[in-house]
């Protein structure tokens, strides 16, 4: 079916039309998507519109041959023209929308925790990797509803994989940690998301479940044995489960999730063993299952979480 390639192509050259030409240019083309790709599709705008302000916020905090950090105009390079693929991701998903008549998702007031160019690469790392996981979860989606848009999206997560790749290096790990990367769910994406997002800025909030947030630290040392975990007692799916076991539920790559018990420290913090073989980006949350074989599974008994945990494997020299 032509209409998708004139889609995704058409943004490359920053077309916003409403709706899309056929190859002849002079005739208009409906396009007609199931709600749940469109669900989907509109999550995959609301993330792109953090990572286009993620970028947009660099120009405040970069400048070109940042010596004093080590930051060579490559990278300085890199950067810029992944901000512009970016960019044409965002364009893309809104012509698809608007395309198919449905509404696009504008853009949020964000807030990012970096204020120079060392911070942004290192928080870039676990955006990146965020935006690969949810770009991936989306492809399944619509290889099930709408198996016409799946080259389009699998092309934007080639990209998305390359810009963390990027990151991955800038933050001296290996480009390629892990022989797969980790697919999540919606509701899982759309919960990371919202750290970075100013309360209440939103126009257009999404149909979408918030969960009680899981704290621990963003790096793993490939040797270390247990984690710490924190979260809040007082919410609701954390009371409604009072008394029960509680495990931490670990997703890796594409393997089912891994649990391990939680050893409580006081109300509302505890520790947990680190499953071995963890590698590249791994998600945890809070839970009473430890059967659950699927991340959609985990998602509907998540009790606090996701928090994403980046696996230190070997220095390299970027």
């Amino acid at each position: 079916m032509l209409l998708y390639p004139i889609l995704f192509l058409g943004a490359t050259a920053a077309l916003a039309a409403p709706t899309c030409t056929s190859a002849a240019g002079n005739n208009t083309v409906a396009l007609y998507l199931s709600s749940g790709a469109i669900a989907g599709l509109q999550l995959a705008l609301y993330l792109e519109n953090l990572e286009v302000n993620f970028f947009r916020s660099a120009s405040a905090n970069i400048t070109r041959g940042d010596v004093a950090q080590g930051i060579s105009n490559a990278t300085l390079d890199a950067i810029s023209v992944a901000a512009q693929q970016e960019q044409v991701h965002q364009t893309t998903l809104q012509n698809i929308l608007l395309a198919a008549g449905a509404s696009i998702i504008p853009e949020c007031q964000y807030v990012f925790p970096s204020r120079n160019t060392s911070e942004f690469l290192s928080l870039g790392r676990s955006l990146s990797s965020v935006g690969v996981s949810a770009i991936l979860g989306l492809a399944e989606t619509v290889a099930i509803l709408d198996s016409n848009l799946v080259s389009g999206i699998a092309s934007i997560a080639a990209t998305e994989a390359r810009h963390d790749a990027f990151f991955n290096v800038a933050n001296g790990q290996l480009p390629n940690p892990a022989p797969f990367d980790t697919p999540i769910s919606s509701t899982w994406a759309y919960n990371l998301a919202l750290k970075f997002i100013v309360p209440a800025s939103c126009p257009v909030e999404l149909p979408i479940t918030i969960l009680p947030t899981l704290s621990t630290q963003i790096i793993l040392q490939s040797n270390q044995t247990s984690m710490k975990f924190s979260w809040d007692p007082a919410q609701n799916p954390v009371i409604q489960e009072n008394g029960k076991d509680l495990f931490i539920g670990w997703v890796s790559q594409l393997g089912s999730p891994v649990y391990t018990p939680l050893k409580s420290i006081s109300n509302g913090t505890g520790t947990a063993a680190v499953p071995f073989g963890l590698k590249g980006v791994v998600y945890t949350a809070l839970t009473t299952q430890n059967t659950l074989m699927s991340v959609d599974d985990l998602t509907g008994a998540t009790l606090a979480g996701p928090a994403i945990v980046l696996v230190d494997q070997q220095r390299v020299l970027p």
